[in-house]
């Protein structure tokens, strides 16, 4: 039997994760910035490379940290909207991984290959205990029907 994370954990992980993620985008949108005209001289692909792991970093940073806030209320509606978050996070991890990995190569995506491919199990994990929590959460207070 895996982990069981509670609705706090699952809040942490969502609060934590989020700031984690928008500090280490606007770090390396500091690092990019500083390449100056240099980035420009680079193909579209070598950009699209570099900035959709950062802005996607970040906007979902964001996003996971108002999931966060927003949890226990999201619950007792099943948390749709969450679940749709971690899905599309799924799938920017894909993006940024197939993306790096055919533009960078190995060699100098490794880092961000790696990173991506970590992201995607923590996201998976965290969408599977997001379902058994709001599904428990639904058992508990069934919404109000209507006649």
């Amino acid at each position: 039997m895996g982990m069981r994370e509670t609705e706090g954990s699952l809040r942490a992980y969502f609060i934590v994760g989020g700031l984690i993620a928008l500090v280490m985008g606007l770090r390396d949108i500091s690092t990019a910035t500083k390449l100056g005209s240099m980035l420009d001289e680079l193909p579209v692909s070598w950009k699209l490379a570099i900035w959709f792991p950062i802005l996607g970093r970040m906007g979902l940073g964001i996003a996971y940290i108002l999931a966060g806030i927003q949890l226990k209320s999201a619950l007792q509606t099943g948390a749709g909207w969450i679940q749709n978050l971690l899905l599309v996070g799924i799938g920017i991890l894909v993006i940024d991984t197939i993306l790096v990995a055919s533009v960078l190569g190995s060699d100098l995506g490794r880092r961000d290959i790696i990173s991506s491919c970590i992201g995607l199990a923590i996201t998976a994990y965290l969408l599977a205990n997001l379902r058994r929590l709001a599904a428990e959460a639904m058992a508990k207070n069934p919404p109000a029907r209507v006649a």
